[in-house]
């Protein structure tokens, strides 16, 4: 892989008036790179899936070109959605809480609703939460930026994204067992 030189200019406007570098040619430059990251880690790349793929055919190019599972797919899109369409503004993928929960314990845990209900974090959860996340805000967080970031994506039009999203989350929670 050739590296392109990032170049961050001054942004000399009055509006500025502080001069500070602009961070965005630095961060549309990075945004594959982490997103690919996360996945690949997230996929289990190069994990022992893709040794018993190798073993199978003799060969290591079969599981150069070894396709995803359909589960593997939606947590590779869910994260590339994540990372593009701004969730990282308000939620980690550590144990730091932002303007909403952190991803790192969500999934499998027991979370308490603004209404006082207790319900567990699976995938039928995080389905409702993404549609409706006015109805199903966790207590602690103020439920009208997700409500935003939900209308602006449209998420209820897009099922599959919705999908990809939940599956994401459940991928990063604690393991099971």
């Amino acid at each position: 892989m050739v590296a392109h030189p990032v170049k961050i200019t001054r942004d000399a406007s009055p509006r500025a008036g502080n001069g500070r570098a602009t961070e965005r040619p630095l961060r549309r430059a990075l945004a594959p790179v982490l997103a690919g990251a996360a996945v690949g880690l997230l996929c289990g790349c190069g994990g022992a899936g893709s040794q018993v793929q190798s073993e199978a055919s003799g060969n290591g190019e079969a599981a150069a070109g070894a396709h995803f599972t359909r589960q593997q797919e939606l947590v590779e899109e869910g994260g590339r959605l994540f990372i593009t369409d701004g969730c990282t503004g308000c939620h980690t993928l550590d144990t730091a809480s932002r303007f909403g929960p952190s991803f790192a314990h969500l999934a499998g845990s027991t979370v308490t609703l603004t209404g006082g209900r207790r319900v567990l974090v699976d995938e039928r959860f995080l389905d409702a939460a993404l549609l409706d996340p006015g109805m199903n805000a966790v207590r602690g967080y103020a439920p009208a930026p997700m409500i935003a970031a939900v209308e602006r994506l449209k998420l209820a039009a897009h099922r599959e994204d919705v999908a990809a999203l939940a599956a994401f989350i459940e991928q990063i929670g604690p393991e099971s067992g």
